[in-house]
């Protein structure tokens, strides 16, 4: 088979969602042909797809090496950033994507979150606006200017963005729900988590943005066993991106035994979350699960990258086994 051919056979299976197959076909092309800076970075896109971030930083480390920086490489590492929570280092690799010819509408809108974690609201509002004048029929850019005006406090105006994305978009969850969050705000608070529930059961059954939100307002309500129930639903059914709220959620439970198993999953997603990094030591020392957690830091220092000096230095501070 042509270096082509695998090439096309694992970009299909990224595009029909099958990723860790997607990761055996590319790397099967890398063993003989390792500066393939095409499948470097589909590599490190679906790493990121998979939350393996330090997997896919050093994919586009070699990817840059073999090529130097593209439109795709920049954008990736913009996604890197970003999900790594370094906003600042994420808006700038997202306009030098912009720059280098990234057409579509996912770098401005990455802009646009970066700039608006940054504080640089003006610069938010202007990368979403851009990115709804180049493709008005794509909801990502009216969700972007919803969640600015979420964080605005501009509830009505936030509700009709997300209106906009939801008509662009019917069948779209996340603008679903966002236009949800935007309404049920709205109402007095009491009432926000019953309306939330209702719609679970009808119009939104299934939407574990849905279930992220009612964990959240749950959670705001102090009903913290609740939340953590409903949050564990959301990360059953597929949502990565609940496992941190649903593992803090536990935490502030009381729950530390399923806490502690919960941000360890947190953990193995990304080694190099500093937050998470910093909470699971801290809670593994206050339960006294001393040799878990050396276990779980050795099994994950080859994944480290860059915070492996802190694996070592928490390692270090752990007492040898039997002293």
């Amino acid at each position: 088979m042509s270096s082509q051919s695998e090439l096309g056979d694992a970009l299909r299976l990224k595009r029909a969602g099958h990723l860790d197959q997607a990761v055996i076909a590319l790397e099967a092309l890398l063993a003989h042909q390792p500066t393939n800076a095409i499948a470097l970075s589909n590599l490190a896109e679906v790493q990121l797809r998979r939350r393996r971030l330090t997997e896919a930083a050093e994919c586009l480390d070699r990817a840059e090496a073999a090529a130097g920086t593209t439109a795709m490489t920049a954008r990736l590492r913009g996604d890197l950033s970003y999900k790594r929570h370094r906003y600042s280092d994420a808006a700038r690799s997202y306009r030098e994507a912009d720059g280098l010819g990234d057409r579509g509408t996912w770098s401005l809108v990455g802009l646009a979150r970066s700039c608006l974690h940054s504080g640089d609201h003006e610069g938010a509002r202007g990368a979403a606006s851009k990115a709804t004048e180049r493709a008005p029929g794509d909801p990502a850019g009216w969700l972007a200017l919803g969640e600015i005006a979420m964080a605005e406090k501009r509830l009505p105006e936030a509700e009709k963005f997300f209106q906009r994305a939801h008509e662009a978009s019917p069948k779209d969850k996340y603008a679903y729900a966002e236009l949800v969050r935007a309404r049920v705000m709205q109402m007095p608070k009491e009432e926000r988590a019953a309306e939330v529930e209702v719609l679970l059961r009808t119009t939104g059954k299934g939407n574990s943005h849905l279930q992220r939100l009612l964990g959240k307002l749950q959670k705001d309500e102090g009903d913290l066993d609740k939340a953590a129930k409903t949050l564990a639903q959301a990360v059953q059914s597929g949502d990565a991106y609940s496992r941190s709220a649903y593992a803090f959620s536990l935490k502030k439970a009381g729950r530390l035994d399923e806490a502690a198993r919960a941000l360890a999953q947190c953990l193995a997603d990304d080694p190099a979350d500093p937050v998470i990094f910093r909470h699971y030591v801290s809670l593994q020392k206050e339960r006294d699960a001393l040799e878990e957690l050396r276990a779980t830091l050795e099994e994950l220092l080859s994944r480290a990258g860059e915070r492996r000096g802190a694996f070592l230095g928490a390692l270090k501070t752990l007492p040898i086994a039997g002293q």
